[in-house]
């Protein structure tokens, strides 16, 4: 698996949903190395949480550079990151929306363009969170679809280099009054349960919990389905091959077999009972040994679970695990 690079206090975005990076050329001097092709660079985003947004709201974006080449990659990165991003949001019947104030201020700005130069090393990621309401400016409620541009030798004009992200969709409600009013819209529009930035053995306790439950969006709150589903060769070896769309289709795929429990029954099984046995991890990586109970008619089979978590944002998921059998009482 690829390192991850996270830089400044907004830099931490770790995305899944990815694109080819389009990559313009003009010719900045002294940029030896820097991102310059569209075979350089993965540029994709999302959403850092899955929830229902209301008129008012900031709308978190995890956005992601992803070097898959066997080359270092090079670009710059703005103290001011308006030099860097930019967003096109749209209206379903194409009608932009336009900037807000502070991005144009901060585009305009007569002050030094002051920049650092990061280093992508082959499988790196450089990772950053950014609230869109900042560089967009939401008038009403609505569905819009949302584009990211990132600017790799900073914005310098018409000419500058750009790298273009895949799209979202983004479904604004009109603003609400009161935390009851917010969650029953919330409940009425089936949002998403948010996540919450718990330590990993809490992490691994709320997943079992919740499948005990049949509780099937917490039970999927923290679990990396991609990874999980590439723990199988045959499956990752399709998957590589595949196009982007065909790769949501069996992730897609693989969560309604998890559900039915037609696949991976190891994570999915139900334990009668399970008891957390010790749990090691450090900035980015996390281990989390488990007891689980299974009963049956005449016995109860142990098994220990040691799930494996990453950080991704200010989240621990769960992106692999391992199973030890400890027999029967």
């Amino acid at each position: 698996m690829g390192k991850n690079l996270v830089l400044g206090a907004a830099a931490l975005f770790v995305a899944t949903l990815t694109a080819t990076a389009q990559v313009s050329q003009p010719g900045q001097p002294g940029m030896s190395g820097a991102i310059s092709s569209a075979e350089s660079a993965v540029f994709s985003i999302r959403y850092s949480e899955e929830k229902v947004y209301f008129l008012g709201d900031s709308i978190n974006l995890q956005l992601d550079i992803q070097n898959d080449t066997p080359d270092i990659q090079r670009f710059q990165v703005a103290d001011n990151r308006y030099f860097n991003l930019d967003f096109d949001v749209r209206t379903t019947t194409n009608l932009p929306v336009v900037h807000a104030k502070d991005f144009t201020i901060g585009r305009n700005s007569d002050q030094p363009e002051l920049y650092r130069e990061v280093m992508l090393r082959p499988g790196e990621n450089y990772s950053i969170v950014e609230d869109l309401t900042k560089y967009v400016a939401f008038a009403d409620p609505g569905l819009y679809v949302v584009q990211a541009t990132f600017y790799p030798n900073l914005f310098r004009g018409p000419g500058s280099a750009v790298m273009q992200s895949n799209r979202l969709t983004l479904n604004i409600k009109p603003p609400v009054v009161g935390v009851e009013e917010r969650a029953k819209v919330e409940a009425e529009t089936g949002a998403l349960i948010a996540r919450e930035a718990l330590p990993p053995d809490e992490v691994v306790s709320y997943t079992i919990s919740a499948r005990q439950k049949s509780q099937w969006e917490r039970f999927f709150l923290y679990l990396d389905l991609e990874s999980l589903l590439r723990r199988n060769p045959e499956r990752d070896r399709v998957f590589r091959r595949s196009t982007e769309a065909a790769q949501r289709l069996m992730i897609d795929q693989f969560r309604q077999q998890l559900m039915q429990s037609r696949i991976e029954q190891d994570i999915s099984v139900v334990p009668t009972s399970f008891e957390v046995l010790k749990t090691t991890y450090d900035a980015n990586q996390a281990t989390v040994a488990v007891l689980e109970r299974f009963k049956y008619p005449d016995y109860t089979e142990l098994k220990q679970y040691t799930y494996l978590l990453k950080k991704s944002d200010r989240y621990w998921i769960i992106y692999d695990y391992e199973i030890k059998n400890l027999g029967t009482q």
